[in-house]
């Protein structure tokens, strides 16, 4: 047992027993079950897939957005999709016990890069569109709009991660 637990709890005045109990409840959750931490890690990587293609989903759903909206409309759907999708996204994420640091890393990294280049492409898919059609003058700049999106749809994540978490 960690001897800081316990020092931590005897010097705000705990009782042996209530320390007794908490100990016992953290030596369980330190026990898990081989077949709980696999199920985990399953769980982690679906949803992690979900995402992808939920972000896939999205960047396709807004091309009508891309062909109609100026700037200021799109970029207000697009964050308030993002932050959405986000959250979501996050709080799943939250529930998955037992995730390593590389996992974090795969997410901080792996989920805004493939949201940039879905929006990226969908963008750039949009303007041509609208140059074949000949419809609207605006073209959107696909960097801006694919950050503007993957930037909204980590920062619930990374609110939880670098704020509320600790």
């Amino acid at each position: 047992m960690d001897k800081k637990i316990l020092e931590k709890l005897r010097k705000k005045g705990w009782k042996k027993k209530d320390i007794k109990e908490t100990i016992k409840i953290i030596e369980r959750k330190k026990q898990k079950s081989k077949k709980m931490i696999f199920l985990d890690k399953i769980v982690y990587w679906v949803a992690l897939f979900i995402a992808i293609i939920g972000n896939m989903l999205i960047a396709v759903s807004i091309l009508p957005f891309l062909l109609t909206l100026n700037e200021v409309l799109l970029y207000l759907i697009i964050v308030i999709m993002g932050l959405a999708f986000g959250l979501l996204f996050e709080i799943i994420i939250r529930d998955i016990e037992n995730l390593e640091k590389k996992h974090h890393i795969i997410i901080t990294i792996l989920m805004p890069s493939i949201s940039l280049i879905f929006f990226f492409i969908i963008t750039i898919v949009a303007n041509n569109i609208k140059k074949i059609i000949g419809i609207g003058t605006i073209t959107h700049e696909p960097l801006i709009v694919g950050t503007i999106y993957a930037v909204a749809f980590i920062l619930p994540y990374a609110v939880y991660q670098l704020i509320l978490k600790k």
